[in-house]
């Protein structure tokens, strides 16, 4: 007994393993799989969207430049003119009763000056300015990321549709042939007859102007598969000759769990990713408001030459002109901590936190949009599905209907029961209705594909 049970748990199991196996190979073509896979490395819309990812991240980067030590080297050389006025303590002369430098001095000097230095800067306090600067961008670089994952499941969907519409010209082509054959074979036996006096040439010009009208229909589905191999080609990147090489049967896709949210759709992620983002960049305005402590040092060399220095109003002297060879500095030394605080800025920062939040308000109202019309079209697409499933159940039954009405149109054709007419117009529905049912078929797969597209599973799907 336990026997029987753990050989029907493991027929259970090995079934379950085989429908998945047998889901994920019915769903894309593996051929169909690696012109994708080519396709999200040659579409220049994808290309675009992962350089605005680069470029973000690249954002990222250069603001954390900004902890980083600033360092600067600045030559000068020019002439200068200064007046000014000096106060130092009075020396007093006690022999001459004289007190030397009472009060402020007043001086002029000029000449020619030359200055080299070198300073360094860094930020030790910025407000959470910048780390809140740098989370904003990284959160605006997985929203990009988002939006490029967002269009490779389009651009799936897409590539899926067009070979879809291949393989149904591939099943008409077969249509074609097979009613060609079929009409071919008859006109040979009313050409027979018609020598032979049995038949009439009038049954002879509808079986050839019905093999005229299959000749007309082989045009136009060369000319439609041209245009598809050329659309392939413009999104793929991929060769017109390999892409017309591609052939598989078209079979209705089945799912074996529908999707029932869309929580995993790339767009809605983008807007929950731009939400952070702008939580982010909100405190980092709000950061605006707190000063900046900075640390500094520099190391510079000062000299003024050929120079002349006027010191005003001297007791005894009057104004003396003193000619200075030069005067240097160096290395002049200073290390120090500063700090920048922005009082007022005419409203600009209380504008920005403004614009923030209204930004904010705006991505809230995207993401709401955006998953209800996603929830609606979810319904429809379950809809549409559910549909297409029942449709190739009644087409199915179309299916044995013409063939038995054409088998039988035949026989009664070749036993002179009906007419050639009667004949054609079995043929013609039989057509009608194979054509019918793969085109039913092609809308069900386009449901299944537009299903996983809206739930934001496709990938997913094509990765399995």
């Amino acid at each position: 007994m336990m026997n029987k049970r753990l050989c029907l748990g493991l027929l259970t199991l090995a079934s379950v393993m085989f429908l998945n196996k047998l889901h994920a190979q019915s769903l894309i073509d593996p051929s169909v799989k690696d012109i994708i896979q080519k396709a999200f490395q040659t579409n220049k819309e994808l290309k675009l969207k992962a350089y605005e990812v680069d470029k973000a991240r690249l954002e990222a980067d250069g603001v954390k430049a900004n902890r980083l030590p600033h360092v600067s080297a600045l030559g000068l050389y020019g002439y200068v003119h200064s007046n000014g006025s000096i106060d130092i303590p009075t020396v007093n002369i006690p022999l001459l009763n004289l007190g030397l430098f009472e009060g402020a001095t007043g001086f002029s000097m000029h000449g020619q000056a030359a200055y080299a230095g070198v300073s360094v800067k860094q930020i030790i306090f910025s407000g959470l300015q910048i780390p809140n600067g740098i989370k904003a961008l990284q959160e605006k670089a997985v929203a990009q990321q988002y939006l490029e994952s967002a269009g490779r499941e389009t651009l799936s969907k897409d590539i899926i549709a067009s070979f879809d519409q291949l393989m149904l010209l591939d099943e008409v082509d077969k249509l074609i042939v097979d009613s060609e054959k079929r009409l071919k074979k008859e006109q040979e036996k009313v050409n027979k007859a018609i020598q032979n006096g049995l038949a009439i040439p009038y049954d002879r010009d509808k079986l050839k102007l019905a093999l005229l009208e299959l000749e007309e229909k082989k045009v136009e589905v060369s000319g439609n598969r041209d245009l598809l191999c050329q659309k392939i080609e413009q999104e793929t990147g991929v060769s017109f000759q390999e892409v017309g090489g591609i052939h598989y049967g078209l079979k209705p896709i089945f799912l074996l769990d529908l999707p029932r949210d869309v929580e995993q759709r790339s767009e809605l992620k983008a807007l929950d990713a731009s939400s952070k983002a702008y939580e982010y960049l909100y405190k980092k305005e709000k950061g605006g408001a707190l000063p900046a402590v900075f640390a500094f040092g520099s190391a510079n060399y000062l000299n003024v030459f050929n120079s002349k220095l006027t010191v005003k109003d001297q007791p005894l002297f009057g104004t003396v002109n003193l000619p200075l060879n030069s005067i240097k500095g160096s290395p002049n030394l200073m290390v120090g901590v500063g700090v920048k605080w922005d009082l007022y800025t005419g409203g600009e920062h209380h504008n920005k936190i403004k614009q923030v939040k209204l930004d904010q308000h705006i991505n809230t109202t995207k993401r709401e949009d955006a998953q209800e019309k996603l929830n609606l079209l979810l319904s429809k697409n379950t809809v549409t599905y559910t549909t297409g499933n029942q449709k190739l159940k009644v087409g199915e039954q179309q299916l044995k209907v013409a063939e038995n009405n054409l088998s039988m149109a035949v026989k009664q054709y070749q036993a002179g029961l009906i007419d050639v007419t009667e004949l054609l117009a079995a043929e013609n529905d039989w057509y009608k209705v194979n054509l019918g049912y793969f085109n039913n078929v092609l809308q069900q797969r386009t449901a299944a594909v537009e299903l996983l597209h809206t739930s934001g599973k496709l990938l997913q799907t094509i990765h399995e």
